[in-house]
């Protein structure tokens, strides 16, 4: 059941009454599981009773369902187990909201998930297909206890399928992994990040590039491919870095949260026309480069430019395996800009004596730094020390800083908007949890010894009427030319 969940410190603070009303009733579970799971709708199937320890569900005879004999698909049994043993062992976690179901904040989520499975198929199934999946109470007493003291879970839980008649179809024993969140994200020994991390690191940016690749302004050139689909033939840098990964799960979140699209393809393009708006520049400097192609999308105007790529060196090294694919692909290469890339963490390392001391880096040439998508999971401090330490940095006059930031309006919901709110709870939804957002950008930008240039919003950039997009805004800064002296 591969969802995220969140984890409190005891089950005792919510009762089962409640947790049954507000988070696992089969109405409401119904509901969030077909959203999130599309195929479960497809198939029809349907969670109708939960307990502690306790699930029952039904997976109907439908022409959607049935193999060329007219009985049940195995892998859709396999898929009920799934989803059936899944539910069962969520009972027992009270009180803890899934990610990506229910609404919660990532950093209060654990992970639960299918590591393995034997099913064993005993009779042909020509019925609806009721399955019942009990968790024994020493078991579900162990599972409860480890979860809540914050250890890993690793649970066998068995499901039986029986059809309407009585007869016994299937049986299942299933093996799954929980774990809080926030301890499966901690950093192991040595700094070494789990592999969990990794996978949301590089998920989060393939979908950017997706968004950004699905992105297609007025004008832009597109040639069909095989199958008849336009592509942009203009950057088709962003489609190669997302992957078939990236442009699906871009997909699916344009279907949840319409407006996301706009917000990455607006920003792509403002950042693009202040880039090109700087004469003479000599140094880009991408703070949380992530899977941005722009030295490559815009190699022609960053011919003589040094670029400097700075990001988790997880990150780095899948930008990495990325442009080389794209280097063969597209045979760009040679009109490449100098690139070079800088393993940094933002919230421990002083990004700008990274810089300082990198060997190709100077303070003294005129350089656009783009800090984009970051600013709003960083709290103010954070974001503070940050852009401090990059204005230090700039001591050519007319350096400049490019950052994308939210208002507080989408952090603490400040606003009657309806607009404003679903889009809050739909990000919420998806695991993603906005931190700050500068009630004033220009007094913030002051207190980072910067000042403003312009602060334009997504909606006014775009000429939307979403009031969502108002809540979205770019800002240029540059050094206050009294800490040149």
């Amino acid at each position: 059941m591969g969802a995220t969940m969140a984890v409190i410190e005891t089950d005792k603070e919510v009762s089962w009454e409640k947790d049954y009303a507000d988070r696992i009733n089969p109405e409401l579970m119904n509901t969030l599981l077909h959203r999130a799971v599309p195929v479960l709708a497809w198939t029809g199937w349907q969670i109708t009773r939960v307990g502690p320890g306790f699930c029952e569900s039904v997976l109907p005879l439908a022409i959607e369902t049935t193999n060329q004999h007219g009985t049940h698909q195995a892998a859709l049994i396999s898929l009920s187990a799934d989803y059936t043993g899944g539910m069962a062992l969520t009972t027992l976690l009270t009180g803890t909201p899934l990610t990506g179901i229910h609404r919660g904040r990532p950093d209060e989520s654990a992970s639960l998930w299918l590591v393995g499975m034997d099913v064993k198929y005993e009779n042909p199934s020509t019925s609806h297909l009721r399955a019942v999946s009990r968790v024994d109470p020493k078991t579900a007493r162990r599972i409860k206890s480890r979860y809540f003291s914050g250890r890993v879970v690793l649970a066998t839980i068995n499901v039986e399928f029986w059809s309407e008649d009585g007869e016994r179809v299937a049986t299942a024993v299933m093996r799954y992994f929980a774990q809080a969140t926030q301890r499966l994200l901690e950093h192991r020994s040595g700094g070494e990040r789990s592999t969990m991390t990794k996978l949301n690191l590089k998920t989060s940016a393939r979908i950017i590039a997706g968004l950004r690749a699905m992105d297609s302004p007025a004008g832009a050139k597109t040639i069909a491919d095989s199958q008849g689909r336009q592509l942009r033939i203009d950057a088709p840098h962003d489609k190669v870095a997302a992957g078939t990964h990236g442009l699906l799960q871009a997909k699916r979140l344009q279907k949840v949260l319409p407006q996301l699209g706009a917000m990455v393809g607006a920003r792509t393009r403002h950042c693009d026309e202040v880039l090109r708006s700087i004469a003479g520049i000599e140094q880009l400097v991408m703070l949380g480069a992530g899977l941005d192609m722009r030295p490559l999308r815009r190699a022609a105007e960053l011919s003589g430019v040094t670029v400097f790529e700075l990001d988790l060196p997880v990150m780095l090294a899948e930008r990495q395996h990325v442009i080389e694919r794209l280097e063969s692909q597209l045979g760009s290469a040679a009109a490449a800009p100098e690139r070079h890339q800088i393993a940094a963490d933002f919230l421990q390392d002083d990004v700008g004596e990274l810089l300082q001391r990198h060997f190709a880096f100077s303070e003294t040439a005129l350089t656009l730094f783009v800090y984009e998508g970051c600013s709003m999971y960083f709290d103010e401090q954070q974001n503070r020390r940050l852009l401090q330490s990059i204005r230090r940095r700039m001591r050519h006059p007319d350096s400049m800083l490019w950052m994308d930031c939210v208002t507080p309006a989408v952090i603490n919901e400040g606003t009657c908007d309806p607009n404003i709110h679903e889009f809050v709870d739909r990000m919420e939804l998806i695991g993603e949890r906005f931190v700050y957002g500068p009630a004033d950008p220009e007094a913030f930008l002051r207190s980072c010894g910067l000042v403003g240039c312009s602060n334009d919003t997504a909606q006014d950039y775009l000429g939307s009427e979403d009031p969502t997009l108002g809540e979205y805004r770019f800002l240029t800064a540059h050094q206050d030319v009294r800490d040149l002296n």
